[in-house]
């Protein structure tokens, strides 16, 4: 039983409550930590354990075992260090960091100090994704040669101005760390790593210091090329497409549907659909598995700061005016 306390009690700390206490056999919250009083008293009134407001007050704490981290993203370097200094394993929601110098500094931290990082990079844990790495590894699609990505939402519409998402500092190019990265992960999860890319981000129609859009062209190191958009202030849409020799393979709606459509007149076209959403549970008894010392959390740290290195690579290449970059990690 992994003992825990959720850092951060927004939106995302409450979602990894709620997934937490499905997992009794897996967790059990000791508390939460926030700086915000009304969060903290809601957090517990749904949960439970102790609230704390002051982060190093959790790390002082004998019999917690790790820290659930839900807080901004320029706050995951120092944190994830400092909680693997006093020994805790640390599960980190995405970005691991805002660039892959901090990234790795958190992730030697963690291996110095011999605890688990884990980071929350949770659709590849959907029953869509793993279907759709199933039949792409089957050769379903037959040879690959292009990728279609898209993920957006038009949260920079509605966000307050004080919120902490509502700037280029805490969301650098935009809609591309809270909802791209998911498309990055999934993709190169199944297809391997992108090599190098060309971006443009702009801010079009949003009214805070934040991009609108961002539009990406990348090459695999395989040689599929593909295309990732991922937009903040349109409505929420997701697939993500591959284009094979032998089929299209498409997942839409944050991968709860599945569709492959066969080159081949006389072979028919198929249609799936995943209605449960297990994916933060899924992603959180793994981590609590790896804590065990079982098995490795799926999400390697490498891959994780490899994403975080992509979403740094897009926002250079955006500032040099849309030059093409190799990821460089």
């Amino acid at each position: 039983m992994l003992k825990i306390v959720i850092v951060g009690t927004g939106w995302w700390g409450m979602e990894l409550g709620k997934a937490s206490t499905d997992i009794p056999e897996a967790i059990e919250i000791l508390g939460c930590c926030s700086l915000s009083e009304p969060e903290r008293a809601k957090f517990q009134s749904q949960f439970g354990g102790e609230v704390y407001k002051n982060f190093e007050d959790v790390l002082a704490l004998a019999d917690v075992d790790a820290v659930l981290l839900a807080t901004p993203h320029s706050l995951h370097r120092d944190q994830v260090i400092a909680a693997a200094n006093a020994g805790k394993h640390v599960f980190c929601e995405k970005p691991l960091a805002l660039n892959a110098a901090t990234g790795a500094e958190a992730i030697q931290a963690c291996a110095d100090n011999s605890v688990v990082l884990a980071v929350g990079h949770n659709r590849r844990f959907s029953d869509g994704a793993r279907e759709m790495k199933s039949m792409v590894d089957a050769g379903a699609c037959g040879r690959i040669i292009h990728i279609e990505a898209n993920y957006s939402g038009n949260a920079a519409l509605h966000y307050p101005p004080d919120y902490w998402r509502a700037n280029r500092v805490e969301n650098p190019g935009g809609a591309v760390g809270p909802m791209g990265l998911h498309m990055i992960d999934t993709l190169t999860w199944i297809l391997g790593p992108i090599q190098r890319l060309a971006a443009i981000c702009k801010r079009q129609v949003s009214t805070l210091d934040l991009d609108d859009t961002a539009s990406v062209m990348f090459e695999l190191e395989s040689g599929i090329t593909g295309t990732l958009c991922s937009l903040f202030a349109a409505p929420g849409s997701s697939h993500l497409r591959f284009y094979g020799t032998e089929a299209i393979l498409e997942a839409t709606d944050n991968f709860t549907e599945l569709s492959l459509k066969p080159s081949a007149a006389d072979v028919p076209a198929t249609h799936k659909s995943f209605r449960n959403d297990l994916t933060l549970q899924r992603e959180l008894t793994a981590f609590a598995a790896a804590c065990a010392g079982g098995d490795d959390h799926p999400v390697r740290p490498a891959e994780a700061l490899r994403n975080v290195a992509i979403m740094e690579t897009i926002v250079k290449s955006s500032d040099a005016g849309g030059v093409w970059m190799d990821i460089q990690v």
